[in-house]
């Protein structure tokens, strides 16, 4: 039987697994966090995708998430709303996985 290589996320998850699943911060708010600051610019660049940058805005009732990419030179952007900016990336980051994210061209990019 193989072994699971070791690589840089699976011992990021490793310590994940320390963190208590209820608390201030959860378990999974804290893994959502960890693999958009550490992990997605590799998963978008392995899609064929150049992270831009992204934006947060608080619209009172939810949040708007605006990520912005390129793709073979052309710069375009996804639209996420949820309640918090947490919410937005968990969104995004199951829309990624599942491949429905909805790009559109970046009118002011």
């Amino acid at each position: 039987m193989a072994e699971t290589p070791i690589t840089y996320w699976n011992l990021v998850e490793d310590v994940l697994e320390s963190i208590p699943e209820e608390g201030p911060l959860q378990r999974e708010q804290v893994r959502i966090w960890a693999r958009w600051e550490l992990h997605l610019v590799n998963q978008l660049e392995q899609r064929g995708f150049y992270y831009r940058g992204e934006s947060v805005k608080d619209q009172g009732w939810s949040t708007l998430l605006v990520v912005k990419v390129a793709h073979e030179g052309t710069p375009l952007v996804v639209f996420v709303t949820e309640r918090t900016p947490t919410d937005c990336r968990r969104a995004f980051l199951r829309m990624m996985d599942e491949g429905r994210l909805e790009f559109r061209e970046d009118k002011f990019g």
